[in-house]
C-alpha cells in the first residue's frame, strides 16, 4: 500500500488538511478515526453576492456603533487568524515531498495563506481607521487601508496582462485540469467576476502611489479629501468579500484533495504510519 507522506495519516497526534477557517468542516484525524472518516462536501457556491457593489450612506457611526462594529471586526480577525500557524504548519510540513499530489496541495494552500493574511490585514487596517481619534491619524490609516485594497487585489487577480500573469489566482489555473466539472465551473465564474472587478475600479491606485512614494506635496493635498466614513469601510468590505469568495472556493478544492486521499484509504491504496 501507498504511503503519501501527507500528516493527515499521522497515528499519534492530530495533524489537520483543511485550514481550520475554511468554510468545510475542518478534517483533524486521529488514529482512532480512520476507520470512519467520511468524504467531505463540495458545495455548489454561487459567487455572485460577494461582488455586488454595497452603497454607502454617508452615516458617521456613533460611538455605541463603532464598539459594535470594532468587535465584529475583531472577532473575524481572530477567526482568521487561528488558521495561520495551520497553513504555515502546512506549507512546511511538505516542502521535501515534491510528488504530483504534494506540488498541487502546496500551490493551493499558498494562495490560501495570502488569501487570510490580507483578508486580516484589511481588517486591521479598518479597525484602526474606526478608532482613530485624531484628524490626522484618520487620513493617515484611510490611506494605509488604501495601499493593501489595491496591493492586495494586484496581487490577487491584478489590472493587466503584466501583473495577472504574476497573480495568486493565475497559480490555480495549471491545476484545473487535475480537478472536477464543477470545481473548473466555479473557477470559471469567479475568474469572470475578478475581471470585471479588476476593470469596474481604480482600486485606489493613486493614493496608493502617493502613500508608497512619499511624494509629500502630492500626498498631503490627497489626504485633505472628505472622510467619508462609510465609504471607507465600504471600500474594505469590496476586497473583504472578493477574498472570502477565493476563500470559499479554496476550501472546496481542498475538499477535493482531501476526498482524493480518502478515497485512497477506503480502497486500502494507503497505509496508516
Amino acid at each position: 500500500m501507498e504511503n503519501t507522506g501527507f500528516r493527515l495519516f499521522r497515528t499519534k497526534k492530530k495533524h489537520f488538511l483543511l485550514s481550520k477557517v475554511c468554510n468545510t468542516p475542518t478534517h483533524i484525524i486521529t488514529h482512532e478515526d480512520l476507520s470512519n472518516i467520511h468524504y467531505s462536501t463540495v458545495w455548489d457556491y454561487k459567487y455572485s453576492r460577494f461582488f455586488e457593489e454595497v452603497q454607502y450612506n454617508g452615516k458617521t457611526l456613533s460611538d455605541e456603533e463603532r464598539r459594535e462594529f470594532v468587535a465584529v471586526i475583531d472577532e473575524t480577525i481572530a477567526q482568521y487568524s487561528e488558521g495561520l500557524p495551520l497553513v504555515l504548519d502546512a506549507l512546511e510540513s511538505t516542502k521535501d515531498q515534491h510528488d504530483e499530489l504534494h506540488e498541487i496541495n502546496r500551490t493551493v494552500v499558498s494562495v490560501m495563506q495570502f488569501v487570510l493574511i490580507t483578508m486580516i490585514d484589511s481588517m486591521v487596517a479598518s479597525k484602526y481607521f474606526l478608532l482613530a481619534d485624531g484628524d490626522y491619524d484618520r487620513r493617515f490609516m484611510r490611506g494605509k487601508l488604501m495601499v493593501i485594497l489595491n496591493e492586495g487585489f494586484k496581487r490577487l487577480y491584478g489590472f493587466e496582462e503584466n501583473t495577472h500573469k504574476k497573480s495568486e489566482w493565475e497559480k490555480l489555473l495549471p491545476l484545473m485540469g487535475r480537478f472536477s466539472e464543477e470545481i473548473n465551473r466555479q473557477y470559471q465564474e469567479l475568474t469572470f467576476h475578478l475581471e470585471k472587478h479588476a476593470k469596474s475600479s481604480s482600486w485606489w491606485k493613486e493614493e496608493r502611489d502617493l502613500e508608497t512614494h512619499l511624494d509629500t506635496e502630492k500626498l498631503y493635498i490627497s489626504r485633505q479629501k472628505e472622510i467619508i466614513e462609510s465609504k471607507v469601510m465600504m471600500d474594505s468590505l469590496k476586497l473583504f468579500n472578493t477574498l472570502l469568495a477565493v476563500d470559499h472556493f479554496l476550501s472546496n478544492v481542498h475538499s477535493c484533495i482531501y476526498n482524493y486521499l480518502v478515497g485512497k484509504y477506503k480502497r486500502g491504496e494507503i497505509k496508516d504510519e
